[in-house]
């Protein structure tokens, strides 16, 4: 009888039988379900609020990162209460200074406190520039254009706080457009920030740490202003027609045709601007007034003004106008500091008075009409018709004749300034 269990094929032979049988039979075994356990809505949601929660606190760490490398860029000034930022060197953009500011001013930072002085201030302008005794932990912005930015695009807006921590919103990008601050044009940055007061000379900046633009007063809104728009402000006021501004608060036109056949004048420079409490206003040049000599030198153009070289604070220089059919000598001094600073007596008291206004107050004007053309405003006063005060009866009949007689030359009195336009 043959031995079954001494051959080794038959063994094998049984063992993947039974190997079969296992694995035909683990198969067909029913499978072992498992529960699934309802999740309650309650439950849902704060896992939803766990992770949104852990999303935005990455968020915030970020952004303070980002916050943290840009505050080398800020400063605060103590007085008046705003931001600023480091520009060039020791020179440190603020907003325009107002009338009667102080000839030296406090930067605050997270770590030291230091002395500025005004170094570009130019009425009207809603920037100014002021210049520290030391550049020491300064560190100028890097100026970039919006051209890369996509609408969506993470914005921070940073400001230097009261007690000189560093501030920071995080906003969203929108469009950039053309807007009218003062008597500019400027390209202004939307964003899903709302602007405050406490905002104002703050920087707009990308999350790369680009200088994009900075929060400036525009009339009665606070806008943010593209980096260009800057750069084109502070190009402007170094034009010699923004200098005789700043030292004597003139600005002149150059005769043309229908300029130099109402004033029956071929040659001079013609004053379009004068500004309130400026050198100029105080030796009573107004618009329409024509400049034909400025220390001796003759003006057949405003150029000719220009190009001679300023006069240093306190020294005198002699002028000789035509005011209609007569010709007058005068002398202009440029104020030491600058007359926008120059605090008037009351205001060196400690008063605040408000004068009466005079004049005939324009109420509106018509889209696209002369009017609207010259640029007169609703809110301007006319206080002058070629060369003469008038009443509002006057002046309402002057304006009304204008279109269909000869033209006028009307001088309207507007916040800080005087302005001369010819009309029609």
């Amino acid at each position: 009888m043959r031995d079954w269990l001494s051959d080794k094929r038959y063994l094998a032979l049984l063992v993947l039988i039974a190997l079969l049988i296992l694995a035909v039979g683990n198969w067909l075994r029913p499978r072992q379900q498992v529960a699934e356990f309802a999740i309650s809505e309650a439950e849902r949601l704060r896992l939803q609020f766990l992770a949104q929660q852990r999303s935005l606190r990455d968020f915030t760490s970020y952004f303070e990162r980002v916050a943290g490398s840009l505050g080398v860029h800020l400063v605060r000034l103590i007085e008046p209460n705003t931001s600023g930022l480091v520009w060039q060197g020791n020179r440190v953009l603020v907003p325009g200074l107002p009338r009667n500011h102080s000839s030296i001013f406090t930067l605050r930072s997270e770590r030291f406190e230091q002395q500025a002085s005004p170094s570009l201030v130019v009425p009207g302008l809603p920037i100014s520039i002021l210049e520290s005794r030391s550049s020491q932990g300064f560190q100028a912005v890097r100026g970039d254009d919006t051209s890369a930015l996509k609408p969506g695009a993470w914005v921070l807006l940073m400001t230097r706080q009261e007690d000189g921590s560093t501030g920071y919103s995080p906003g969203f990008f929108s469009s950039v457009s053309t807007a009218t601050c003062g008597d500019n044009y400027v390209k202004e940055i939307a964003t899903s920030l709302p602007l405050d007061a406490s905002m104002l000379g703050g920087g707009l900046f990308d999350l790369e740490g680009h200088f994009l633009g900075m929060v400036l007063q525009c009339g009665p809104r606070l806008v943010a202003i593209s980096v260009n728009s800057i750069y084109f402000w502070l190009q402007l006021a170094s034009r010699s027609s923004e200098r005789l501004l700043q030292d004597y608060g003139i600005r002149l036109l150059s005769l043309n045709a229908r300029s130099s056949a109402h004033f029956q004048q071929t040659e001079g420079a013609l004053i379009s601007e004068v500004w309130k409490g400026s050198p100029a206003e105080m030796v009573g040049l107004v618009p329409g007034d024509i400049i034909i000599s400025w220390d001796a030198v003759p003006v057949q153009k405003p150029d000719n003004v220009y190009t001679l070289q300023p006069k240093s604070p306190g020294e005198v220089l002699n002028i000789e106008i035509i005011r209609g059919q007569r010709v007058l000598k005068l002398t202009l001094e440029a104020i030491s500091g600058g007359w926008w600073s120059r605090a008037s007596s009351t205001a060196a008291l400690g008063l605040q008075l408000e004068l009466p206004e005079a004049g005939y107050l324009i109420e509106s004007t018509e889209p696209g009409s002369p009017a609207q053309s010259v640029g007169l405003q609703a809110g301007d006063r006319v206080v002058m018709i070629d060369g003469r005060t008038v009443s509002r009866q006057q002046a309402s009949l002057a304006l009304n004749t204008a279109i269909i007689e000869e033209p006028i030359y009307v001088v309207v009195s507007r916040d800080e300034k005087t302005i001369g336009v010819l009309l029609p």
